[in-house]
């Protein structure tokens, strides 16, 4: 028996070493402990499942293994991965997934859960930004990785603005605590978002609260009250710099809200104005039914000064909005494809014009061209009558001429240019109750332009390289492709490409 004991003890003593020599993983060996004050429970992210193969699943858009999410969260690049974190769950976490290439996601144990104690809104942990720590302000860095800053609305009583740092590339956080006390709108102050102005080298955040209340740091810890923008409201502020035309000579600042709305302007002690000249514009609009992305952010920091922006795609709601069957699914709702922002003068004045990355085209596995072709041929078996895409990123540019219409018929979505007024309607009787609108007037040569994405549940168009744009949440009734109006009509350029899932190894 004696033996037997320490045969046993001598086992457990050599797995015990064996661990420490050799971990489980470098991603476990790296990991902090999560804070104590946040609720254990809510880091249930190993009961997940791990099928991403469900019919209704979205296959080159993130969603999570299970669980319902909405706003994108702290957004941030840093050191070779792109974060995305994301209201989680019914009762709000900031879920937490990481890219090398913003196409294939790893989903991450939660990074930030609501307080010991939650219940209905109170300790949750709302939306929110995240900023990288370059100069270690907050003295919390560990040898060269930089600590990762999230700052959110906690919702208490009345709502207020928390903190929380991690020094271990955003796997867990750490609470800072109340940094910015409530300012006497009870509920209504949310969605913080934080940057570094670099003419004054302080911290600025911006605060919802139907107008946004503005403050400045310089430890990121005590936050000063110095004024408050007007005019564009809404939820999820985000501000961020694009050189106008591309030049660096030009560098504006772009508000926009979770509502598509944005203008390009200037920033003055911390202070957003938009430019003289300028109007406050949409770029995900679909009038009049609406687009349903929402809550709209982009990444801080990114690589070569690239900015990268994604929203949600909203479901189940009603009448103009009809939800998509998700019974039976364990997930809810899903992210919108990443889209690289630029800013542009146009006649109109400087208007944002976004455009999916680059890295799409990755995921290609058939591509189909064509140019100058008619009607009269474009649906025959050698066009697009021979195609019968799951998954697709088409363009096309098409001369109108003198047709009063044209309607392209995508997996059962009608995508129908209108001479009269310049627009492209979009109707799905699957999934929309009615049209979405966006503008589409025809370029200098007198062609119109236009992109779609579409996934088993949701379709994105980009018109005129990126203008003007709609997010639909939407099931395709088929897998055919089509074009009807004047056979003469001429098609100036058609590009199908077929896509494989990103969960290819999931």
């Amino acid at each position: 028996m004696k033996s037997s004991n320490y045969l046993s003890k001598a086992t457990c003593a050599l797995c015990a070493a064996l661990f420490l020599l050799f971990p489980a993983s470098a991603e476990e060996a790296e990991k902090s402990a999560p804070d104590p004050l946040l609720d254990q429970a809510g880091f249930d992210f190993h009961t997940y499942t791990a099928s991403y193969d469900q019919p209704n699943r979205p296959q080159f858009h993130f969603t999570s293994r299970e669980g319902g999410i909405n706003d994108p969260n702290g957004l941030i690049y840093y050191d070779g991965e792109w974060h995305l974190y994301f209201q989680h769950k019914g009762q709000k976490h900031w879920g937490h997934a990481v890219s090398t290439d913003l196409i294939h996601w790893t989903q991450l144990e939660h990074a930030i859960v609501p307080h010991k104690g939650h219940c209905a809104h109170k300790g949750q942990i709302w939306s929110g930004t995240a900023i990288i720590d370059s100069k270690n302000t907050l003295g919390k860095q560990k040898g060269d990785t930089k600590t990762i800053v999230a700052f959110f609305t906690h919702t208490q009583k009345v709502f207020h603005q928390d903190g929380a740092y991690s020094t271990d590339r955003g796997r867990t956080f750490q609470l800072m605590g109340n940094l910015v006390p409530n300012q006497g709108s009870s509920t209504g102050e949310r969605d913080p978002k934080v940057i570094l102005d670099p003419a004054t080298n302080k911290w600025i955040m911006y605060v919802t609260a139907g107008v946004s209340a503005v403050f400045e740091s310089t430890d990121l810890i005590k936050w000063k009250h110095i004024g408050k923008v007007e005019g564009i409201g809404g939820e999820c502020p985000d501000l961020f710099q694009l050189p106008l035309d591309g030049n660096p000579s030009k560098m504006m600042w772009v508000m926009t809200n979770g509502g598509a709305r944005y203008g390009a302007g200037t920033l003055e002690n911390g202070i957003w104005r938009l430019a003289e000249g300028e109007r406050l514009q949409g770029f995900d609009s679909g009038r009049p039914r609406g687009s349903m992305g929402y809550a709209w952010q982009t990444f801080g920091n990114g690589p070569d000064g690239r900015v990268v922006q994604l929203g949600f795609i909203q479901s189940g709601k009603k009448g103009a909005r009809a939800p998509i069957p998700h019974e039976g699914l364990p997930f809810f709702q899903q992210m919108t494809f990443p889209v690289e922002l630029t800013l542009r003068s146009t006649p109109d004045g400087m208007r944002l014009f976004r455009n999916p990355v680059k890295e799409i085209e990755t995921l290609y596995t058939d591509t189909k061209k064509w140019s100058g072709i008619t009607l009269a041929t474009a649906n025959d078996k050698g066009h697009l009558g021979g195609l019968t895409p799951d998954l697709l990123d088409m363009t096309c540019v098409f001369s109108p001429g003198e047709a009063d219409k044209v309607t392209f018929n995508i997996r059962g979505v009608a995508v129908q240019y209108t001479q009269a007024d310049e627009r492209i309607r979009i109707t799905n009787n699957a999934g929309i109750v009615g049209e979405s609108l966006v503008p589409a007037s025809p370029d200098e040569k007198g062609r119109v332009k236009f992109r779609v994405l579409f996934d088993r549940t949701s379709f994105e168009i980009f018109v005129n390289d990126g203008i003007a744009a709609a997010t639909i949440n939407c099931v395709p009734v088929s897998r055919t492709l089509s074009v009807d109006g004047p056979r003469s009509m001429i098609i100036d350029e058609l590009m199908v490409h077929e896509l494989q899932s990103i969960w290819q190894n999931k």
